[in-house]
């Protein structure tokens, strides 16, 4: 199981869906069938268990925030008014 935005090198597989681990990001791509059967069972629990992992790591982020005053802070736009060139 990796450790949700530690480090640039874990990956993981869970059936045909590739997980792998960025310190920003989390990469999901391929395609999963959960068949009801052992199999399904334990792959299911083994997305439960990596959704779980990746949802504490955004709840203890400071870099995550809903405040959006915080988002501004990090804006592009300097707040100063540019001239219209096409006017």
């Amino acid at each position: 199981m990796i450790d949700p935005f530690a480090n640039n090198h874990q990956s993981m597989q869970i059936g045909e869906l590739v997980i792998e681990n960025q310190e920003d990001k989390i990469i999901i791509y391929g395609d999963i069938n959960l068949v009801l059967n052992d199999i399904g069972y334990e792959q299911a629990k083994q997305l439960h268990e990596l959704s779980s992992k990746i949802l504490l790591a955004f709840e203890n982020s400071s870099l995550y925030s809903n405040d959006e005053a915080k988002s501004k802070e990090k804006d592009d736009q300097s707040g100063k008014i540019i001239d219209n060139p096409f006017l």
